[in-house]
């Protein structure tokens, strides 16, 4: 069933729901369907409609304060599917070492492990639609020593949320979607433990509001908004829903995306290779974990003959041959007269995009300015710390010597990089970050150090939870969308069980 906020009949609603999801990008459609399969009645409510609008996309208007990042409001989507919308399609699961807290980075670590995930990436894989592991295992590296791994990401389409389940959605009887429904307030019970009504409103400036009660709550707005809103929750306790512990929107993490070395390579590379590094490396270099990306210059047909080696073995000359000759746009007289001249080298980029440490000076705040629901606006310190810069320097530096050692070329390491301290790129220049927000209602057993318990709910809050990757503990350097849909499968099970108990 789907409602509309801006013109539904509101009494409708008056009934109690088992629970309510607030947020319908793939953490909150995957929630509500694993609930509404468990046999649970749902409240999908998403701000925005099934289309952009300039209205809904507003509120995601903010203030960088740290250090340079993209505008707020154009890297996530309010709308129905959320930032499924422009995602990219890119998906790994989070590596084992990822969950395991490290010795000389503070705060790392998961109260869970991977294997508390695994059992779900059958169906996280459905739902992504995305191959089967096997099909993309990792690769033999050549090396000296015990340095590298090279591995592969799994592609997606990508998925469009939006597109895919809106139909189900439509004829469920189990979820009622709810769309321009804003979220402006969590009323809790006396004691303050539990809570009691989720207060929403259209967009007419006039709108009174209404109120969603439901056995249980779940927060799915990503990873932004979801600490935005509950550090804006102040009618009861002044510093916010779920923040007793001054924990909401500290250790906010995106995954650095940087060029880090320039690169002539002695072989021929046809495609981006990715290389991450051995635990062992990890320990023996105190460095966080990376995503290394050695990506050849874009080569034009016409460009393949002089790439060719003189000590190429046949068969690869013959693949070079082929890909030509199979080129409608390349002129038959060039593959007539192929030869195989000396190399003049090729050229490529080493790119990095690596873990971060959790480290709550980085943090969503809130800024002075207000939104139309009279919510304050987002100011966005993002900060990297040593120990980041440190993980940088040190595989620009150790793939540069791999590189040497076994031939495969040079890489000379960006100045930036060297500089003391660096000269980051802004967006204009470089990648700068992966657009994946974490971190800012991150998962810890001990109250003192995170939002939320092993279970994702928060800690103060009896029947209030957070879904998405605003939970994870750190972050590894794999892109989140495949690990927070896991977690939202472990979480509706986990929220089914509790119900029926």
């Amino acid at each position: 069933m789907i409602a509309d906020a801006s013109s539904m009949d509101r009494s409708a609603f008056e009934r109690e729901f088992d629970v309510c999801v607030v947020g319908s990008g793939p953490a909150g459609i995957t929630l509500a369907r694993r609930l509404a399969a468990k046999g649970a009645r749902v409240a999908l409510m998403e701000a925005g409609g099934l289309e952009y609008s300039d209205e809904s996309q507003d509120a995601y208007r903010g203030t960088n304060i740290g250090m340079e990042y993209f505008d707020l409001d154009v890297c996530r989507l309010r709308y129905f599917g959320g930032t499924s919308n422009h995602w990219g399609g890119w998906t790994r699961a989070l590596e084992a070492v990822d969950f395991l807290p490290k010795s000389y980075a503070p705060l790392t670590g998961w109260p869970i492990g991977q294997i508390d995930l695994d059992p779900y990436r059958t169906e996280a894989d459905a739902i992504l639609d995305v191959p089967s592991a096997t099909e993309a295992p990792d690769l033999p590296v050549r090396q000296k020593g015990y340095d590298f791994h090279r591995f592969q990401f799994r592609f997606s389409p990508p998925t469009r949320f939006a597109e895919k389940y809106l139909g189900e959605i439509e004829a469920s009887e189990a979820i009622t979607l709810v769309v321009n429904a804003n979220l402006v307030d969590l009323r809790l019970d006396e004691g303050l433990g539990r809570v009691a009504g989720a207060v929403f409103r259209g967009y007419a400036p006039a709108d009174p509001g209404f109120t969603i009660r439901a056995r249980a709550y779940a927060l799915c707005c990503g990873g932004i908004e979801n600490a935005r809103l509950l550090l804006n929750f102040t009618s009861q306790v002044p510093e916010g829903v779920g923040n007793r512990g001054g924990w909401v929107g500290r250790c906010f993490a995106d995954h650095p995306h940087f060029l880090i070395a320039e690169c002539v390579l002695r072989v021929l590379v046809r495609e981006r290779e990715f290389y991450a590094p051995t635990e062992l490396f990890m320990t023996e270099h105190a460095c966080l974990n990376f995503g290394l990306r050695l990506e050849p210059r874009w080569i034009w047909p016409y460009e393949l003959p002089a790439l060719a080696r003189e000590d190429m073995p046949p068969e690869e000359f013959n693949i070079l041959l082929e890909r030509l000759v199979r080129d409608p746009f390349v002129d038959r007289a060039l593959t007539d007269r192929l030869v195989l001249p000396q190399p003049t080298g090729q050229t490529g980029v080493l790119r990095i995009a690596q873990e971060a440490l959790p480290n709550p000076e980085s943090r969503v705040r809130l800024g002075e300015e207000r939104d139309a629901f009279g919510l304050r606006r987002v100011a966005m310190d993002w900060r990297l710390s040593e120990i980041d810069v440190h993980t940088m320097r040190t595989a620009a530096m150790a793939f540069g010597a791999h590189m040497a050692d076994t031939e495969i070329g040079r890489a000379q390491v960006g100045d930036w990089l060297l500089a003391d301290p660096p000269r980051f790129p802004g967006v204009l220049d470089d990648e700068v970050g992966g657009k994946h927000h974490m971190g800012t209602t991150r998962m810890a057993a001990d109250p003192g150090k995170g939002v939320v318990d092993a279970d994702c709910r928060v800690h103060e809050v009896e029947n209030l939870y957070i879904g998405g990757s605003s939970v994870f503990a750190s972050t590894g350097h794999c892109n989140p969308t495949y690990t927070l849909t896991q977690l939202a499968l472990r979480l509706g099970d986990h929220l089914a069980a509790r119900l029926a108990g």
